[in-house]
């Protein structure tokens, strides 16, 4: 059975290689490393020896000489300790990413993504994000919702867009790139100003550009790109991994190793590999156990490891026996195996020079996006005196689309307004007519009908969840020009009404459900809810 070590290991590595992760980064020395022994985290340093105590239920390496690390406890937060242990900005956060370009992005409760300094100094706010990713050459990638779905854009570090939100899916820049995707599933390259200076032409963008290259992948098969977009290495291999000067390559299921112009000078043998990263060895296995190899493949330190990791420094983690420790390059225990596991963050910094916490999700409920999304006056364009003709044109449907035995028409189906609500829409009418065909009579579709009303739900789910009223109320307070029916309002539906129109709002469980006819077809509108129910 493998260790939870093992299938994070194996997960990176598919990560790494199928991702814009970037092997081919050397990274720093970790002085501090954050193991665990029973439930909680500590650090010891290259000797083993404990320097801050166990009590943090999750810790990362230090960058820039803060960690990130979230409390133990019932209530948990994120925080931000110093190299003596001491906390230098205080764990008050439900989530948060690790330093990169000087900037850290948190999250309090029922709070928006925030920029902070080293200080804990709030530099941005981006209230209307769904997603923001660490800032990288400058720029953070942000995520929205429109009625389309997720965009990506950036912004800078003083919290202006630089690009806009545009892109199904992105990388992050280096070298003055970045991968995105559109929304055809094709990835391409942006320069900083946002301009496509690769067309969208890959299936995947394997890691970011390094040294002037990037791997990119077509017809399941990766390659090497110039600057340019033009093949330096054609696809032809199974994955591919920027590891410094040569890349990690797979071919057959077996891993080895190639050169910058794709030329082999490590023998696809392995069943799986780990890059230098940098270093004069590399992590393979071989048969059933993990050992190291040379430059050249030649085996160093013997498969003898359940798993082994990357060298960091002069150290490399290993797994013996269920118990984490860590070799020389000789192979020989620096630190005996004897802890229950390592930060996850470790693995990844090892792997990348990246974090385990790169992104943050926002705790900020979005009611005004819920209500700015309705429009009672003219819903989706239309109006009720709309004709069918109408609707067909805006939803871009064909005749065959409505059933002649319905008075409801579905034309737009849990539609993301934000990651917390999904709006549905209908049209209420009738949309056939009778017409006499000899002795028989045929419902035959009428473009000329008009339009009898129409229905918005909302549906809320994660962290609208119990928010029912408070959103419906939201919605109430937009119905500019409509004044409530104290008479005809109940305590399960208000009625809002205005020289032309008739408005019922009511709950139903997760779902906020909004009415609109005309105040000649209010009773009709209203016993086909009663039926509904």
């Amino acid at each position: 059975m493998k260790s939870t070590l093992q299938f994070i290991a194996i997960l990176l590595a598919a990560s790494f290689l199928s991702s814009c992760g970037n092997g081919g980064k050397s990274v720093s020395e970790v002085k501090l490393i954050p193991v665990k022994s029973g439930k909680d985290f500590q650090y010891i340093d290259k000797e083993g020896k404990i320097v801050i105590n166990p009590q943090f239920s999750e810790a990362t390496v230090f960058r820039n000489g803060l960690a990130l690390v979230k409390t133990s406890g019932d209530e948990p937060k994120w925080g931000f300790i110093s190299e003596d242990g001491k906390f230098a900005i205080t764990p008050s956060y439900k989530a948060a990413t690790v330093f990169s370009d000087d900037l850290a992005w948190v999250v309090t409760e029922n709070g928006a993504p925030t920029a902070i300094n080293s200080k804990g100094e709030i530099k941005i706010t981006l209230q209307d994000a769904e997603k923001v990713n660490n800032f990288s050459e400058g720029l953070a990638a942000y995520s929205v919702i429109d009625s389309i779905g997720v965009k990506w854009g950036f912004v800078d570090k003083e919290g202006k867009v630089k690009i806009n939100p545009q892109f199904s899916s992105t990388s992050r820049f280096s070298e003055g790139k970045c991968a995105v995707e559109n929304s055809e599933g094709k990835w391409g390259f942006i320069n900083k100003e946002g301009k496509l200076i690769i067309n969208y032409q890959f299936e995947k963008t394997f890691q970011m550009f390094l040294n002037g290259k990037g791997v990119v992948s077509l017809n399941d098969k990766a390659g090497l790109i110039d600057e340019n977009g033009k093949y330096v290495v054609n696809p032809q291999f199974a994955s591919m991994q920027n590891d410094g000067v040569n890349y990690l390559i797979e071919q057959d299921g077996k891993f080895g190793w190639c050169d910058k112009d794709g030329k082999i000078i490590i023998n696809p043998q392995f069943e799986r590999a780990f890059p230098f990263t940098g270093h004069d060895l590399a992590a393979v296995q071989s048969g059933m156990g993990w050992g190291y190899v040379d430059k050249e493949g030649k085996i160093v330190i013997n498969p003898q490891f359940d798993i082994a990791f990357p060298f960091n420094g002069k150290l490399a983690l290993v797994q013996s026996g269920g118990k984490v420790g860590f070799i020389d390059k000789e192979g020989k225990y620096v630190i005996n195996p004897q802890f229950d596991d390592i930060s996850q963050d470790f693995v990844t910094y090892m792997f990348s020079g990246y974090s385990e916490y790169e992104s943050v999700e926002t705790d900020y409920f979005n009611i005004n996006a819920i209500v700015s999304r309705i429009n009672v006056l003219n819903p989706e364009g239309l109006a009720l005196t709309s004709k069918f003709s109408e609707v067909l044109t805006k939803f871009k449907q064909s005749e065959s689309d409505f059933s002649q035995y319905q008075s409801e028409y579905l034309m737009i189906s849990e539609e993301p307004i934000t990651n917390d609500a999904e709006l549905s829409f209908w049209v209420l009418g009738t949309a056939f007519q009778d017409v006499q065909d000899g002795w028989y009579t045929k419902k035959v579709f009428n473009p000329n009908a008009i339009v009898q009303g129409f229905v918005y739900a909302v549906n809320l789910i994660g962290k609208g969840y119990g928010k029912e009223k408070d959103v419906k109320d939201a919605i109430e307070k937009s119905f500019n020009g409509f004044k409530k029916d104290e008479t005809q309002s109940t305590p399960e539906m208000n009625i809002y009404k205005n020289e032309k129109q008739t408005i019922n709002s009511y709950t139903n469980g997760s779902m906020i459900v909004i009415v609109i006819s005309n105040l000649s077809n209010e009773s009709e509108i209203k016993q086909n809810e009663n039926e509904g129910d």
